[in-house]
């Protein structure tokens, strides 16, 4: 059985005093990265690091990877991908990515945008007028997180009969009322994504793995990326949770292999080249990753740091985790220095567990020296509606 919360690393409650978060300026200056080797120094503390995750059982097994942007700096990995028999973690290993999709899906519907097959304003109506709400929803809203659609994922993704598609998701959620009125509010939804998904394959004409293997992976060569249950992989980690002292497999649920809010998988060094087409505006142009990076402002004054399928902090960092029940992982860009870390786990992330990726990134980048130390993260909401009572 699955349980919540799943492909949500941000999925949390209201965090107090979430109304005094200031958002951010767009994050429009991206730094070209001096050449600087990574020197041994830095790849022990780094290395230290994360076998101290793995050494505590807070992960069975991390790969990870630094990188600019103009290369990877340095890459490895630590623990186990499979507990038992054990078989160790390698960079090239395979991990579930979670909500770390999301900007995938996000950059997919952005690449239509910009083929002119449609306008992220446009009622949704204009593309999907199957679904009840469309006409009162856009698309821009539904990346970033404040359309209103509502965000119970197990009911908008629950099988009707043997169907377990794209339809079936609309059909849910036509019998699902919106949780608020678009643009009021953020919520971290991912029933909005799997909606962005289903539209990117018909708009296209055809599936969303074909759309994002044609446009986004082949384009980068990103070999080692595909949509889950798509192949088979003898290099994939195998997903965990935590059973007292020992682990106990957690694979990825047919969900999670179907919808757009978190249904890819990759490695370490595709992330790489995927975070140097974001730092060098090589497939989207800059005026595109500019809209994909900005912060919306809300009806309701609420504030919030979600973009489109990223967050944003008010430092200028940009962000995203996942969690699915057995994975958790982050990538983090820092766009004044040019650095990208990636770090993949084979165990759920905060808040199922204490595996924390984002901010083990970030420690290691303040360890590392790559550049100013950055400032915690700020605290992760789930949604800015009020509580009731």
């Amino acid at each position: 059985m699955r349980t919540l919360p799943r492909r949500h690393a941000i999925k949390s409650s209201l965090v107090a005093g979430a109304a005094a978060l200031t958002i951010p300026p767009r994050a429009s200056v991206f730094a070209q990265s001096t050449v600087t080797p990574f020197s041994a120094e830095q790849r022990a503390v780094t290395e230290r690091i994360l076998q101290r995750e793995v050494d505590r059982g807070i992960v069975p097994g991390i790969a990870w990877s630094i990188g600019n942007t103009r290369e990877i700096l340095a890459e490895g990995a630590v623990g186990l991908k499979v507990v038992s028999p054990a078989a160790p973690v390698g960079a090239a290993t395979r991990f579930a990515l979670a909500s770390v999709s999301k900007q995938f899906t996000a950059a997919c519907v952005f690449l239509l945008r910009n083929q002119g097959k449609l306008s992220l304003d446009a009622p949704l109506s204009d593309y999907l007028p199957d679904y009840r709400y469309a006409s009162k929803v856009t698309l821009r809203q539904i990346l970033q997180m404040r359309s209103g659609i509502s965000s119970n994922m197990e009911a908008c993704e629950a099988p009707i009969g043997n169907r377990l598609d794209d339809t079936v998701v609309v059909e849910n959620l036509n019998r699902m009322e919106p949780d608020f009125s678009p643009g009021e509010h953020f919520a971290y939804c991912n029933c909005g994504y799997d909606l962005a998904g289903a539209l990117v394959a018909r708009l296209s004409g055809m599936s969303f793995a074909r759309f994002i293997e044609e446009h986004i992976f082949k384009p980068l060569g990103m070999s080692s990326s595909y949509q889950l249950g798509t192949r088979k992989d003898p290099d994939f980690a195998e997903g965990y949770k935590k059973d007292g002292n020992s682990w106990r497999p957690e694979p990825a649920t047919a969900a999670d292999k179907v919808f757009a809010s978190g249904n890819l998988a990759s490695n370490v060094s595709d992330l790489q080249r995927w975070d140097r087409a974001l730092l060098n505006a090589t497939l989207l142009p800059r005026k595109s990753l500019d809209e994909i990076f900005t912060v919306p402002t809300l009806s309701s004054g609420a504030r919030t740091i979600y973009a489109s399928g990223w967050f944003v902090e008010p430092g200028g960092v940009i962000w995203h985790a996942g969690e699915l029940l057995g994975y958790g992982t982050a990538n983090v860009l820092v766009p004044a220095t040019g650095h990208a870390l990636v770090l993949l786990g084979n165990t759920a992330g905060a808040p199922s567990g204490p595996w924390k990726p984002w901010e083990v990134a970030r420690e290691i980048y303040n360890a590392a020296g790559l550049g100013p130390a950055l400032p915690a993260f700020l605290p992760i909401v789930g949604t800015t509606v009020p509580k009731k009572g």
